[in-house]
């Protein structure tokens, strides 16, 4: 028996369906729109693969994978306001996606968490930034490389991604609530991860079924 989950198929449109695509303004905000969904299934792909374990190169994966995905979540809110003036009469982005600037959770973590990772820990690598960290750092000493082995991968300067955190979390990595504090913040961000997706991707697939495009496969 054929278990049809394993088949591939695709979602396409004709000539015709395409060039109404490209007269209306929305098309590409729909492709990035799509874009930035790619983008956070990469990142959460990275933290599925590096696992639970305790080698430099998971605990590495685990920790960009968060980093990355809170940056690129920052640029898709960005995106969200960007497209309020085209889809301004659009019933589906205002009472879906477009909800997500009001949401005042949203709101904080955006302002708490993903612009710190945006503008200081993962675009740019600010040494004055990271020099501001290093004023409140109180430990007797300094790790600054793990390895295991000869693996360049598994080779990891985690003393500076320790200090990315503490920016991300906002308090110093030594004091006792850090910890706690940076797990609250990947579960709030992880859960306004799916939220955005899952909105994101009902818009897409609203638009496209309205523009011609169907399923084949």
């Amino acid at each position: 028996m054929v278990d049809t989950a394993k088949l591939d198929w695709q979602v396409v449109c004709d000539r015709q369906a395409f060039d109404k695509c490209l007269a209306d303004d929305k098309f590409a905000h729909i492709v990035a729109l799509a874009r930035a969904v790619n983008a956070l299934r990469f990142v959460h792909s990275a933290m599925l693969h590096s696992g639970a374990g305790d080698s430099p190169e998971a605990r590495c994966g685990r920790l960009n994978s968060y980093l990355f995905g809170s940056a690129i979540m920052y640029e898709c809110l960005k995106l969200v306001k960007a497209m309020n003036k085209p889809f301004m009469d659009d019933p589906a982005f205002q009472n879906g996606l477009r909800l997500l600037l009001k949401d005042k959770t949203a709101q904080i973590i955006e302002r708490d968490h993903l612009d710190p990772a945006r503008n200081w820990a993962v675009f740019h690598f600010l040494p004055n930034r990271f020099a501001d960290v290093l004023k409140s750092a109180t430990s007797d000493g300094c790790l600054f490389v793990e390895g295991r082995g000869n693996r360049r991968e598994d080779l990891y300067y985690s003393f500076a991604d320790e200090l990315a955190a503490k920016i991300v979390a906002g308090i110093p990595e030594d004091s006792e609530e850090f910890f706690q504090v940076l797990r609250d913040a990947m579960g709030s961000t992880r859960d306004l991860v799916d939220r955005f997706t899952d909105q994101a991707e009902q818009l897409i697939s609203y638009h496209l079924s309205q523009w011609g495009f169907r399923v084949k496969g």
